[in-house]
């Protein structure tokens, strides 16, 4: 799987190793901490292998007059200072339903025999480990979500709008990971990358407890950018260091990734609900969704939630650490939340990017 570089602002390509925290404990999902390859970014839009499903990125930090060959640390301050508390406040969440162009994808894969979606990966499962953070200490105003579920602001390039997504803190070896879904990094209605790109991990009603961490590069699947494929609509995204200098995981930690595990498993999913700016979640067991995917049961009483929400599995009780294996693509009117199925291509996708 080929990951396209289009020119813009911070690089952050170095080659892509795997995260070296160290083995899962015995409470971790099902297969062995795994080993990825040592590529870095490479080839062009399109042209992720047979399959179209390869992976594009590009720089989100941008802000007001800030081209995106501007200085990082100063582009980065720039995104900070736009999102103010009102700013944060008024920003307009997507809503749960597919991103412009893709309900018509979504009603082709729906179609597909439900038998042959629901069959067992052939691949191996495994997981990076989650890991605690090393400089929590007291966070810069009342934290009342857990620190790694966080809000992600920007800029929509289609109406120039301020949105809001859901998003999480992930392990890898550069500490500075975000997941999300990929209609949280990249706009199919103006084919463009988001602008203005912010994490808030403990995002309460405007306060930003832990800082701000300004997106750096993002990340998706070609599949959904190309198609609206629901099977790839998963993000990732780098981030610069907060207002003290601290990297995302360092400061809140991150949990850890699990890739084909089986498609009945017990999972909480987390992030903010539609209908406001407090956190909400739900948990329950998933199961194979006809498109390919998996669902879970998920109907919060004050909206639902927002896409690019963590699902975590295997949470250990006393860190609340745990290991993402999906994230919120839509919220159905049945009241199914549904998630592509991590698979090994998104494993492949992990470790091209986790040290970046």
């Amino acid at each position: 799987m080929l990951i396209a570089v289009l020119l813009a602002v911070v690089a952050g390509a170095g080659g892509a190793r795997a995260a070296s925290d160290g083995p899962h404990g015995s409470g971790g999902p099902h297969g062995s901490g795994g080993q990825g390859g040592s590529s870095g970014p490479a080839g062009v839009h399109g042209a992720g292998g047979a399959s179209g499903a390869g992976a594009a990125s590009a720089a989100l930090t941008q802000a007001g007059g800030l081209g995106r060959d501007a200085a990082p640390a100063e582009a980065a301050e720039a995104v900070r200072a736009y999102w103010t508390p009102e700013r944060m406040r008024h920003a307009a969440y997507q809503g749960g339903g597919p991103s412009r162009g893709a309900i018509g994808h979504a009603q082709r894969q729906i179609e597909a025999p439900a038998a042959e979606s629901a069959a067992e990966p052939a691949d191996e499962p495994g997981s990076v480990p989650p890991a605690a953070a090393s400089s929590l200490g007291t966070p810069t105003a009342a934290a009342e979500i857990p620190t790694r579920v966080g809000r992600i602001l920007y800029v929509d390039p289609f109406d120039g709008k301020d949105k809001a997504c859901d998003g999480n803190a992930l392990n890898s070896g550069s500490r500075r990971l975000v997941v999300t879904s990929g209609s949280c990094v990249y706009s199919r209605a103006a084919h463009a990358w988001m602008n203005n790109w912010v994490f808030i991990p403990g995002y309460f009603k405007g306060n930003a407890p832990y800082g701000k961490f300004v997106g750096d590069w993002g990340y998706t699947f070609n599949a959904w950018i190309d198609d609206g494929n629901m099977n790839y609509d998963f993000g990732l995204a780098t981030t610069h260091p907060n207002e003290s200098g601290q990297r995302l995981v360092d400061r809140v930690g991150g949990d850890g990734f699990a890739w084909n595990q089986p498609k009945e498993e017990f999972v909480s999913a987390n992030g903010y609900s539609v209908n406001g700016q407090i956190p909400s979640g739900c948990g329950g067991y998933t199961r194979p969704a006809a498109f390919g995917g998996i669902e879970l049961p998920c109907a919060p009483s004050d909206g639902g939630l927002s896409r690019g929400g963590r699902w975590l599995m295997n949470v250990e009780p006393d860190t609340t650490l745990g290991y993402v294996n999906g994230v919120t693509s839509i919220h159905q009117p049945s009241g199914y939340l549904q998630s592509p199925y991590v698979n090994t291509e998104f494993r492949d996708f992990f470790y091209r990017v986790a040290d970046s």
